[in-house]
């Protein structure tokens, strides 16, 4: 079972590696933050799969979940102020 979880977590880096190169070439805000949150996503597969085969899933899989939890509070932050929701001007 190790070696199942073992070739997944490979599979997680080498399906990270042409994201971070679009991170860095892409010229957009917006490719780039696509980039951004899809690299945050394998992060959170790549911890889940240490922790399989490390044999500490309860202790990989917490950190995982806070580290998603912290990806979406951060989306949703960027996406308000990038719409204009962060300027202070409410109108008033």
């Amino acid at each position: 079972m190790k070696l199942f979880f073992g070739l997944c977590l490979l599979a997680v880096v080498l399906l990270s590696v042409p994201l971070l190169i679009m991170i860095f070439r892409e010229k957009g805000f917006y490719n780039r933050f696509a980039a951004v949150l899809a690299v945050s996503t394998n992060v959170n597969l790549f911890l889940i799969f240490v922790g399989f085969v490390d044999g500490r899933q309860d202790m990989y899989v917490d950190i995982a979940l806070s580290f998603a939890v912290l990806g979406f509070v951060s989306s949703v932050i960027v996406a308000k102020f990038m719409s204009g929701g962060g300027t202070g001007n409410d109108g008033n």
